[in-house]
């Protein structure tokens, strides 16, 4: 079977976390989560595993300190050297058959069982950027493409959670971005890549991954959809969608107090979350309707 790399695309709060995990509990398959963290991440921390998967000791286990770094500067957009452009380097690097360092997921592949690798990171600038590399332009590995989507307004609630940016400055993003994704949705071949919206997921999990693995010709297990129940070596995304992972092994979540007891459910199971219909004030949700309320006719659930 040929490698693939699949790219989960998204405004953040769309699911990307949670559909990631799903095809991630495929036997076949490794759940990266958002990588392109991993430069920032090494660049701050020392031997702290914090902002692995739950439980998870692969990073440690598979690298050195060394690789691990090598890898980082890889999967980074700055320059290896100084003083020679990027471009120019991938280019001398290549003709030199020395260029391991700018072909990532080769690597990751490497360290791995699986012949899928799953990346939330979600941005298209961090997918242009690395189907750049030849390991995608020789196609030795397959690139596809999962765009998540979800209501608008479930979105603009969520980041208010955050308590960081105001109604106006989010709904202005969101449109921003919806324009940019599509642009790049719209651009991608067509027979890899495929659009799954947030709501459908949750409320109908095995059909959605279903046909996923349909369309990425695997066998489906509907195990799948118990995603907590499977190893991932994830690194940081949705604080939520792993907390079931943690709650399963008898951890305890972090970072979770801006979602009150939301996630303290003693059952193992998805929600459907809403909580943007009692949340959003009206003033808000006017404000978010002004500016992006025709772009997210859509996507709207109610």
């Amino acid at each position: 079977m040929k490698k693939k790399v699949i790219f989960i695309m998204g405004i953040g709060r769309s699911g990307s976390t949670l559909v990631e995990l799903m095809l991630g509990s495929h036997p076949k398959a490794f759940s990266l989560g958002e990588i392109s963290k991993l430069p920032e991440i090494l660049g701050k921390t020392q031997q702290n595993w914090a902002w692995a998967s739950p439980g998870s000791t692969f990073w440690q286990d598979k690298f050195t300190e060394t690789e691990l770094r090598q890898l980082a500067s890889g999967l980074s957009d700055h320059r290896l050297h100084q003083y020679l452009p990027l471009k120019v380097e991938r280019t001398v690097r290549e003709w030199l058959g020395n260029d391991q360092i700018l072909n990532p997921y080769t690597i990751l592949f490497s360290k791995t069982k699986a012949d899928i690798l799953t990346d939330s990171s979600k941005t298209v600038h961090w997918i242009s950027n690395k189907l750049k590399a030849r390991e995608f332009r020789q196609q030795e590995i397959d690139a596809y493409l999962v765009y998540n989507v979800r209501d608008g307004r479930a979105v603009l609630n969520s980041y208010l959670r955050l308590k960081k940016d105001t109604v106006e400055e989010i709904s202005n993003r969101w449109v921003t971005l919806l324009k940019e994704y599509h642009e790049f949705y719209n651009q991608f071949p067509e027979n890899k890549k495929v659009t799954v919206r947030y709501e459908e997921l949750v409320s109908n999990p095995q059909e959605v991954i279903k046909s996923l693995c349909d369309w990425l010709n695997l066998e489906f297990s509907p195990d799948m959809v118990e995603y907590w129940k499977h190893d991932h070596h994830h690194i940081v995304g949705s604080r939520g969608t792993s907390a079931l992972i943690a709650k399963y092994r008898g951890q305890t979540s972090r970072n979770l107090d801006s979602h009150g007891d939301y996630y303290q459910d003693p059952e193992f199971r998805i929600k459907l979350d809403l909580r943007w219909k009692n949340e959003l004030s009206p003033e808000n949700l006017q404000v978010f309707n002004a500016i992006a309320g025709n772009l997210n006719k859509p996507y709207e659930w109610d």
